[in-house]
C-alpha cells in the first residue's frame, strides 16, 4: 500500500473568485464594500442601480428661461397695444361720454318756456328754440331742439347758462338778458351757441341729437364744429 506520508497533497481551493466578487460588489454601488464584507462566505451578489422610470424633465438653463420670459413679456405687451387700438377704433357697448346718452324727454322742455336741460353725462346743453329765440337765431325753426357741447372752445371751461346776464347782441343791436357766458374769460354765446363775443374763436360745438317717441338721446362721439349756422342744426321733435 502506498505510504500515506508519501501520498501527494491535494491542492487547496482557490480563493480568488471570492475576492473578485467582493471587489465587484464594492465597485458596483454605494455601500458595496459593506455588503461584500457582510456577505463573506455567501454567494457573491452584485448590486446594480435600477434605470430611471417615468417622464424625465429636461434640464433648462437659466439663459433659456430668461429668453423665454423676455419674449413672453414682449408678446403680452404687443397684444395689449393691439387690443387697445381695436377697442378705440371699434368701441362696443360704450356708455357715458363718448357714446350715446339719454338726456331726457321733450316734455321737460315744453313744460316751461325757455327751459334748458344740462346733462353732465353727455356734457351737453339741450335747448329748445321758441319765440324770440327763433327770431334772434337766424335759421332756427319754432320748437326745434339743439344739443350743444358745454365746453368753451377757447380753453375748455364749462359754460353755464346765465339768464340774469344782459348784453347787447351785435347781430341786431338789441340788448337783452339770457346768454351762455364762460366764467373763465367771458366768451358769450346765444341760445343756439352762436358766438357773439370772444376770446372764443368760434361758436359752441354741437352733438348729434336723436328724438324718438319723445325721448332724446345724444351721440357724444359725433361732434360738429360750431359755426354761425348752429341754429339750422336744431331738429323738430317728431
Amino acid at each position: 500500500m502506498p505510504d500515506e506520508s508519501t501520498e501527494e497533497a491535494k491542492p487547496a481551493p482557490a480563493k480568488a473568485p471570492k475576492a473578485a466578487a467582493e471587489t465587484a460588489v464594492a465597485k458596483a454601488a454605494p455601500g458595496g464594500a459593506a455588503l461584500a464584507a457582510a456577505g463573506a462566505g455567501m454567494p457573491a451578489v452584485v448590486v446594480v442601480q435600477p434605470a430611471p422610470t417615468g417622464i424625465q424633465v429636461p434640464k433648462v438653463s437659466r439663459r433659456k428661461v430668461m429668453i423665454i420670459g423676455f419674449w413672453g413679456a414682449m408678446g403680452a405687451m404687443l397684444l395689449g397695444i393691439v387690443t387697445t387700438m381695436i377697442n378705440s377704433l371699434y368701441p362696443r357697448n360704450v356708455s357715458g361720454f363718448g357714446g350715446t346718452v339719454f338726456v331726457g324727454t321733450v316734455d321737460l322742455l315744453t313744460s316751461a318756456p325757455g327751459q334748458k336741460i344740462h346733462n353732465l353725462d353727455a356734457k351737453a346743453w339741450i335747448v329748445m328754440l321758441t319765440g324770440d329765440k327763433v327770431q334772434r337765431n337766424k335759421g332756427a325753426q319754432e320748437g326745434s331742439i339743439i344739443a350743444l357741447y358745454h365746453k368753451c372752445v377757447h380753453l375748455g371751461c364749462t359754460v353755464p347758462w346765465r339768464p340774469d346776464f344782459s348784453r347787447e347782441d351785435p347781430r341786431n343791436g338789441e340788448t337783452y338778458a339770457g346768454w351762455f357766458l364762460c366764467p373763465c374769460h367771458g366768451s358769450t354765446y346765444s341760445d343756439a351757441g352762436v358766438r357773439v363775443f370772444g376770446p372764443a374763436p368760434r361758436s359752441l360745438d354741437t352733438f348729434e341729437l336723436v328724438i324718438k317717441d319723445g325721448k332724446m338721446t345724444v351721440n357724444t362721439s359725433k361732434i360738429t364744429t360750431g359755426n354761425p349756422d348752429n341754429p339750422s342744426r336744431a331738429i323738430l321733435p317728431g
